[in-house]
């Protein structure tokens, strides 16, 4: 059986998206953003990626790291969603480029 987290794993605000080949997602429910998994070679490496959407318009993808299994991508997809929610309680006006960069620089993700 393939790794996917577990629903009470995912984090308060957070649905897991329909699985869509080798990408797993997790978007929070207000719609204007999502964490995701996304197997980049066939070595089984997978990239993580914040999306951000305004309105129907425009939607940004933003790296954010990288896992070598998809046991690792996993956790690191949940532990990503918690540090997104975390740092929007924390000010609900933050842009998503400054929540990556907080991300990173706080090793808020185990990549």
């Amino acid at each position: 059986m393939q790794p996917l987290p577990k629903t009470s794993d995912i984090p308060a605000g957070w649905e897991q998206s329909p699985i869509r080949g080798d990408e797993i997602e997790l978007r929070h429910q207000n719609g204007d953003i999502a964490v995701k998994a996304v197997r980049a070679t066939s070595a089984d490496e997978w990239e993580l990626e914040m999306e951000d959407s305004i309105g129907n318009r425009y939607t940004t993808i933003r790296p954010v790291g990288q896992a070598d299994t998809k046991t690792q991508a996993v956790s690191a997809l949940v532990a990503l969603a918690e540090a997104v929610s975390d740092l929007r309680n924390e000010r609900d006006d933050m842009l998503p480029h400054d929540i990556v960069r907080e991300v990173k620089r706080g090793q808020r993700v185990p990549v």
